[in-house]
């Protein structure tokens, strides 16, 4: 079989156990602080029929990864985990409301793969369904904030409003504003200058009005200019809740975010690394499925950029292999199977010798795994337990194996 063959698909990766390990940690510690705001774990199958995430994404539609099955239906990879949780609530309404979910799972998109991005990746969501107060938000991006802090981030959350930006390009004359958002979002990737030109690739006619109104980065700037708005007072009821919760955040009239489906505040939280996450408020979206309004808001962390920064900075290591303990023999499987068993009823993570060789092949073995201890069972009646970390060993009556483990790995 050619090597290519033996690789995953473009944009995919395999994970070995110490690099799951790595990724398994910080999604440990996401999850503990999605669970200390008392969000609750929900899960959407890989695939969704294929008419329910169109019209959803905008532009970004088209890296729906999408296919027909044999029976004709149109079937898509979900694209995100926010179009799925909305089919949900809208097919549960004895669900009571608010709804606080959060999700951690795989996403994919037919996207140019390059370094931190790939085209099957991990998002880690916190939603809240049936709110319209901004309160709400003011939860999600503090609970964002404070998962990244507790990865050991320094972050600030930009802030804006969809209602607001509506608001001012009608006072501004914009016919679009949708076309106009999907040109400004690309700010911070084609800078100033194109996005000048985007607008007037999209047809948009007040185009010095809009750059001009990126140089603001005051809320009281654009109401002064503009008037007060309910978009404007929504962002101001969010500041202070966001104050109470001692959330450092920034008004940034440039954010709009690129999907279609936001409706009101959206947020993005940046460090000195770039965005790592990023969300805001979708209150029409669940309407789309269900015939009724319901508001709904979430924030979603982007765990591969965050992993990939971690691993750079020095900020996690291998948390290390799981088993603890290894047990060798030679020519006393039995034995070694009833100790194995009593270190693990005794919570101790086991690791037995399953191949025919020497003792010392199988002490290579649990170096290279950098299993801590090892317990080699041999024909006289006592074992050794060896610390492979000190090089420190002793002989124990068998049923002393469990205390001296222990004493060891403390």
């Amino acid at each position: 079989m050619k090597s290519m063959e033996l690789r995953p698909p473009k944009g995919m990766r395999d994970f070995l156990p110490k690099e799951k390990r790595i990724r398994e940690e910080v999604i440990g510690k996401i999850k503990r602080v999605f669970e200390l705001y008392g969000f609750e774990p929900a899960e959407t199958p890989a695939l969704e029929y294929a008419k329910f995430l169109e019209g959803k994404y905008g532009e970004e539609e088209k890296l729906i990864y999408k296919f027909q099955d044999r029976g004709g239906r149109w079937l898509a990879l979900r694209y995100d985990l926010t179009a799925p949780l909305a089919r949900v609530i809208a097919s549960n309404p004895q669900l009571p409301l608010p709804f606080k979910r959060y999700a951690i799972d795989k996403v994919w998109r037919y996207d140019n793969p390059q370094r931190g991005r790939y085209r099957e990746f991990y998002q880690c969501d916190v939603d809240i369904v049936g709110s319209k107060s901004m309160m709400a938000d003011a939860e999600v991006v503090a609970c964002a904030f404070r998962a990244l802090k507790e990865l050991g981030f320094d972050t600030v959350v930009r802030i804006n409003n969809r209602k607001l930006m509506n608001y001012i390009m009608g006072k501004i004359g914009v016919k679009k504003p949708l076309e106009a958002f999907r040109a400004m979002d690309k700010l911070d990737k084609i800078g100033e200058k194109g996005v000048e030109e985007e607008l007037k690739r999209r047809g948009i006619k007040k185009v010095r009005e809009i750059i001009e109104l990126l140089e603001v980065r005051d809320l009281k700037e654009v109401e002064r200019r503009f008037g007060e708005s309910e978009g404007s007072k929504e962002l101001r009821e969010l500041f202070n809740y966001l104050d109470e919760c001692e959330v450092k955040y920034v008004f940034d009239i440039s954010l709009v975010r690129g999907l279609d489906y936001y409706t009101g505040p959206v947020f993005e939280i940046s460090s000195e690394f770039g965005s790592i996450a990023g969300g805001g408020r979708y209150d029409g979206l669940i309407g789309m499925f269900s015939g009724r309004d319901i508001p709904a808001t979430g924030i979603s962390l982007g765990l591969e950029r965050i992993i990939e920064i971690m691993k750079k900075e020095g900020m996690i290591k291998d948390p290390g292999v799981k088993a603890k303990v290894f047990v060798a023999e030679v020519n006393q499987k039995e034995r070694a199977l009833r100790i194995a068993e009593k270190l693990r009823d005794e919570g101790i993570n086991t690791e037995m010798n399953l191949m025919e060789r020497s003792l010392g092949k199988q002490l290579e073995y649990a170096d290279k795994r950098e299993i801590r201890c090892v317990v080699i069972v041999g024909k006289r009646e006592r074992v050794t337990v060896k610390d492979m970390e000190s090089g420190k060993e002793e002989e124990v009556e068998e049923e002393k194996v469990t205390f001296k483990i222990k004493e060891f790995l403390k």
